[in-house]
C-alpha cells in the first residue's frame, strides 16, 4: 500500500531525470515524438515505481 502512495509523489521527483535520460537516448539515435513522449512516460513510472520500491524496504 506505501509503495503506491510513495510512487505517486515520486512521479514529480522523477520526470525531469527522466526526461535527461531520454534526451541522451534521442542524441544518439533520432525518437518520433511519439516514441519520445512514450519512453518519457515509461521511464518516469519505473523510476517512481523502483523508488518506492526501495523507500518502503530500506530499513535504518
Amino acid at each position: 500500500m506505501f509503495v503506491l502512495i510513495f510512487s505517486i509523489v515520486l512521479l514529480f521527483f522523477f520526470i525531469f531525470p527522466s526526461i535527461k535520460i531520454v534526451e541522451f537516448f534521442d542524441k544518439d539515435d533520432k525518437l518520433s515524438d511519439f516514441n519520445y513522449n512514450l519512453l518519457t512516460v515509461l521511464l518516469t513510472i519505473c523510476l517512481s515505481l523502483m523508488g518506492g520500491i526501495f523507500l518502503e524496504y530500506w530499513k535504518l
